[in-house]
C-alpha cells in the first residue's frame, strides 16, 4: 500500500476519497474532503498520483485511464494512469497513479 512522500497528511492513495454533499441554490454538489482536483503527490511506491474525478464508471485498477488536464475528469480509455483499487462510479473522487519517469 502506497503512502504520500510529500507533506500532505491524511490522504488515502488506495481507496476512494470521501466527499460531502452541499446544496448550493437548488443544486446538490459533491465536495471532496481532499483536493483540490489536480493535486499531485509522489507515493512510496515510486509512482506519481493525481487527484481526479471519475467522468463515468471505472473498473478497479484500470490501467488505461486518461485525465483531462483542465477539468481533471478521468475516463477509462486511451491513457496511462491507473485507477484506484476500488471500482468508481461516475462522480467519485480518487487518486490515479502513473509512473513518474
Amino acid at each position: 500500500m502506497a503512502y504520500s512522500l510529500l507533506p500532505i497528511a491524511g490522504i488515502d492513495l488506495v481507496n476512494l476519497a470521501p466527499y460531502n454533499s452541499q446544496v448550493i441554490g437548488s443544486t446538490t454538489v459533491s465536495v471532496p474532503t481532499e483536493g483540490p482536483l489536480g493535486l499531485e503527490t509522489f507515493g512510496s511506491d515510486g509512482l506519481r498520483y493525481v487527484f481526479a474525478q471519475a467522468g463515468a464508471a471505472i473498473t478497479a485498477s484500470t490501467a488505461t485511464c486518461s485525465i483531462n488536464a483542465s477539468t481533471f475528469v478521468a475516463t477509462a480509455s486511451a491513457g496511462t494512469y491507473l485507477s484506484p483499487t476500488t471500482t468508481m462510479a461516475s462522480g467519485d473522487y480518487g487518486w490515479f497513479s502513473k509512473a513518474s519517469v
